[in-house]
């Protein structure tokens, strides 16, 4: 074995440098919004006025306190008077109630979070309580149920009717508790501060959008040959009566292959109706939706709809949530809509005047007759659009267990009763 005086010195490099900021020639492809820690605070005074909580690295003007997975609870409890304190205690609370309504009613309370700190004692301390005392505890990112263990669920609180019905609500708070001496007995006052919990998640990869395509382009169609892994295809067929002896119309509906988005997140996507030419004019001369303009991302709001129809079809798209509740082995679920999408057609190649020479921008069944005539017996049909949450709504998916709450997006081709149709045009 070599000694040590025999083994070679061995030497590194440091390592490069490395800036957030660009250098000049270069250009940042992607990146990932760096979360801010709030620098405000939240203040709450007992009634009495003589305690105040202040809860820090909040945001400013906020009516409650909210923390995300793993976050920590950071304040100052403050008392003008302490002369009688024996003892202050830190509660966080966290609590899930849930309810079936039917035939079989239900309800059962599950406690996500139950723990206390002491924060200053008599016996522990010693001498007089001091008129602030600094606090700091982290959340727990799971809770148990027997021997299964479950990720907090966010504060919420479901309500959705109907025979059966469901009712779920998870609600957090932190407590002050402050054992006092008195005359005859010791006593107890307990000041309580409501807080919500909304866990969030990042997506693998930024969500696909109109900024990566340039201007006047259509998103789908720029994408889908350089980049097709970041589109999902899910295909249905779509029938029609025997007495119309007409074809059948395949439908593909492209979206985004992140199955994972934000609240404020425009989820683009694409629908592709392909069948014969008679097919298609049918579909086409029955539906109801907006038109958008081939030489812009944006849509014009103008309805296309066929007046002499006995019927219309709807082509929409909408974010619905389905909530299932568990309790005493009854499982109850039911379906919301938390997103419509904008839906617009594009339009085929523009008729042609043959004196001008200049778009007519017309788009009716003549002008998609002619360009499904162009392309043979069989022709197409697009669709495109963009959908987001409701703005009320404050939480993403989840699943405890005993409640689950599962986001999904429906494609819908359905009939509309004309005088239906005819309140929506109000």
């Amino acid at each position: 074995m070599p000694s040590m005086e025999s083994l070679p010195c061995y030497t590194s490099s440091p390592p490069p440098f490395y800036s957030e900021r660009v250098n000049e020639g270069e250009e940042v492809l992607a990146a990932t919004r760096v979360y801010q820690t709030p620098t405000g605070s939240f203040t709450a005074r007992c009634h009495c006025g003589d305690l105040v909580v202040t809860v820090k690295e909040q945001n400013e003007d906020i009516e409650i306190p909210l923390y995300h997975q793993r976050g920590l609870i950071l304040g100052t409890f403050s008392h003008k008077d302490t002369e009688n304190f024996l003892q202050v205690i830190l509660k966080v609370e966290g609590k899930l109630k849930l309810n079936v309504f039917g035939k079989n009613s239900a309800s059962v309370s599950i406690k996500l979070v139950d723990e206390s700190y002491e924060l200053w004692s008599k016996k522990r301390d010693g001498a007089k309580c001091p008129g602030a005392i600094d606090f700091a505890t982290v959340l727990p990112s799971t809770f148990k149920e027997g021997n299964t263990e479950f990720p907090l669920p966010p504060s919420h609180k479901i309500s959705l009717a109907g025979l059966p019905g469901l009712y779920s609500e998870c609600s957090y708070a932190m407590k002050v508790s402050m054992l006092v001496r008195s005359p005859l007995w010791n006593r107890t006052r307990t000041f309580s501060i409501p807080f919500k919990y909304w866990p969030r998640e990042r997506p693998s990869m930024p969500l696909i959008s109109y900024t990566s395509v340039p201007p006047g382009c259509e998103l789908f169609r720029e994408t889908i040959k350089t980049a097709p892994e970041v589109w999902v295809e899910k295909s249905a067929t779509l029938h029609t009566r025997p007495s119309l002896k007409l074809d059948p119309i395949e439908v593909q509906f492209f979206v985004p292959s992140e199955r994972k988005f934000g609240l404020a997140d425009k989820i683009p996507f694409h629908v592709q109706l392909t069948g014969s030419e008679s097919s298609l004019l049918k579909l086409y001369s029955h539906l109801l939706t907006e038109q958008s303009s081939s030489s812009s991302a944006l849509p014009v709001q103008s309805r296309v709809f066929n007046p002499d129809s006995e019927r219309f079809l709807s082509l929409n798209v909408t974010l619905n949530r389905q909530v299932c509740v568990d309790v005493r082995n009854q499982a109850v679920w039911r379906n919301f809509v938390i997103g419509e999408g904008r839906v617009h057609p594009l339009p085929p190649h523009f008729e042609t005047d043959s004196n001008t020479q200049k778009p007519s921008g017309k788009f009716n069944s003549e002008s998609v007759a002619r360009s499904v005539r162009d392309a043979g017996r069989t022709g197409y049909l697009d669709v495109v659009g963009d959908i987001k949450c409701s703005p009320e709504v404050e939480h993403g998916s989840f699943d405890v267990g005993r409640v689950k709450a599962q986001d999904f997006l429906l494609l819908q081709i359905a009939p509309v009763i004309p005088s239906d149709n005819a309140k929506k045009l109000e």
